[in-house]
């Protein structure tokens, strides 16, 4: 009985999808004469490594090849009964079946010391090799380190950790990876026109995205799909088969949360529900489209090998949605929905976890971006005092955005001096609004204030960006025209070579002093001055003006 990946199994290095970093180093080798006598393909299950192994084997034994070539003709004698699994030198050994020192001594070790009986090289491919055991490893290593002439090893691995670090130093090391969309959908329309299928694009689409990246789970699934019967398989036929697959709707439903529509994302999420879909599986493909937009932001050629390239309709959406959402937003997207995928494990409602996150993060992107949420700690013991302050805070903004308005033609020039005098002040008042910024700003060098423009120096670069954000630098500047009485623009300068001369000691005297004058020179209502006359007492001080 026949299956697709075995019919359409790759017989040539042009046939093999993906991997061309292996196949120009094989092919050049073996062009060049000075092949490797030990190789040893490592990466995921199912992208070609045994098959590629199998090819090697027969470019190397050819009977028609001719020098300077690097492809097997596949109509000799010796590439046919490769391809029939019938040639007596080309050896495949299963190692999940044969882990013993005994396996290797037998199958491998006496049977290299015969020289080949009708091909140029008698090749050895060692599947799972990572399965042998340490003493087979011991025993394998010798033969690998000086194999006779005509002996080639390809070991096959998925996973490289547990192969000593003896046998891979004894091996030309090769890396597969996984195989694109894009490359997997061309494989499956070239197998559906040969068996006279016609099938939908978006039906390929989806069974090459539902492979993750393996070839040989995508062909098995195609095969599933045309056991359906007929000559035209549309999506809507596929999906008895294939679960309904949720990228349109994870890219919908980062398209409403960064337009902040709670009410169209929660009923994206119950419709999904209705109609059977499993909400933790919709929650991992979110996060992995999460993760592939993260990594776009950083370096577009970072999502090249992820298998998650989409279409094209797809890929302009994600585009559009990336230029309205900044890093905070994009890292606390996937921060949350990580906490909603390990909530829906123990939820009674499954819907409960993402419409918790829906919610979450629709306010919270109404409000300070994510790194910057940190609050004051206020220590009171009611709601009403906790209120009391925040309006408090509020209030300072408001009057001083109407200063901005009022003094936005008057032009001021500090030296670094004067607005050094001033900085502790600006530090004390800033942390109303952000504990972290205060962090940020006291290992940063004021500069002069020339032409309503201040200078910052940071020693970080990551400081730097924190507030270059247009969100945190609105914070600063409206601090700013508190403390200097007019809008400042701001300058941010990195050296690397910077060195703050002010100690920490000094920093914390700095603050305090300016937290006394505050204190000092701030309304006070007849509570707080009780309060602070029970501590000047409790502690014996004095508050001087």
């Amino acid at each position: 009985m026949s299956t697709l990946y075995r019919d359409y199994r790759p017989q040539s290095f042009s046939e093999v999808l993906g991997q061309n970093h292996i196949k120009i180093t094989l092919q050049n080798e073996i062009k060049a004469g000075k092949l490797a006598q030990a190789f040893l393909f490592c990466g995921p299950r199912a992208v070609g490594k045994t098959t590629l192994a199998r090819v090697l084997a027969k470019t190397v034994n050819c009977e028609n090849r001719k020098e300077g070539e690097s492809e097997p003709c596949n109509k000799c004698a010796s590439c046919l009964s490769i391809t029939q699994g019938k040639n007596l030198d080309v050896v495949e050994i299963d190692a999940a079946s044969n882990t013993g020192v005994d396996n290797v001594r037998e199958n491998i070790i006496s049977f290299s010391r015969l020289t080949p009986t009708n091909s140029k090289f008698k090749v050895f491919i060692i599947d799972e090799v990572h399965m042998l055991s340490i003493s087979a490893f011991n025993a394998l290593l010798k033969i690998i380190e000086e194999p006779p002439a005509y002996v080639i090893f390809i070991l096959c691995t998925t996973e490289i950790q547990k192969v000593p670090a003896t046998i891979i130093s004894r091996c030309e090391r090769f890396d597969f990876k996984r195989i694109s969309v894009s490359d997997i959908v061309k494989k499956l329309s070239l197998i559906a026109a040969k068996e006279n299928i016609e099938i939908d694009t978006e039906v390929l689409e989806a069974v090459a995205r539902r492979s993750g990246g393996h070839l040989r789970d995508a062909e098995s699934l195609l095969g599933q799909i045309f056991a359906l019967g007929g000559k035209k398989i549309s999506l809507e036929d596929a999906e008895l088969i294939i679960p309904h697959y949720n990228s349109h709707e994870a890219v919908d439903l980062l398209d409403y949360l960064s337009k902040k529509d709670a009410a169209k994302a929660i009923a994206l999420i119950n419709k999904l529900a209705d109609s059977g879909v499993n909400l933790k599986n919709f929650t991992g493909e979110l996060i992995a489209l999460l993760r592939k937009m993260i990594l776009n932001k950083v370096n577009a050629s970072l999502t090249d090998n992820l298998g998650l390239n989409m279409g094209e309709s797809l890929e302009i959406k994600i585009s559009s949605i990336l230029s309205n959402i900044s890093w905070e937003q994009l890292l606390f997207f996937t921060k949350r929905f990580l906490e909603a995928y390990n909530d829906s494990k123990n939820s009674l409602i499954s819907q409960l976890p993402l419409e918790l996150a829906i919610v979450e993060l629709c306010y919270s992107a109404n409000q300070a971006p994510p790194l910057s949420l940190s609050s004051p700690v206020v220590n009171n013991n009611s709601v009403g005092a906790a209120n009391k302050n925040t309006a408090a805070a509020i209030k300072p903004i408001k009057k001083e955005e109407a200063g901005v308005k009022k003094n936005s033609d008057q032009v001021i020039n500090l030296n670094q001096a004067e607005v050094l005098e001033k900085w502790p002040e600006f530090l004390i008042k800033i942390k109303k609004y952000n504990h972290s910024l205060s962090f940020v700003l006291q290992n940063c060098q004021p500069q002069e204030i020339k032409n309503n423009q201040l200078s910052l120096i940071f020693k970080y670069k990551f400081h730097h960006d924190r507030i270059n954000d247009s969100s945190i630098k609105l914070i600063v500047e409206t601090t700013l025209v508190e403390v200097f009485g007019v809008a400042l623009s701001l300058n941010l300068i990195i050296d690397e070579n910077l060195e703050i001369n002010q100690t920490e000691e000094k920093e914390e005297v700095q603050v305090a002093t300016a937290e006394a004058v505050e204190i000092s020179e701030g309304p006070t209502t007849q509570k707080e001055g009780s309060s602070l006359s029970n501590l000047l007492k409790t502690f014996g001080g004095e508050v001087i003006n």
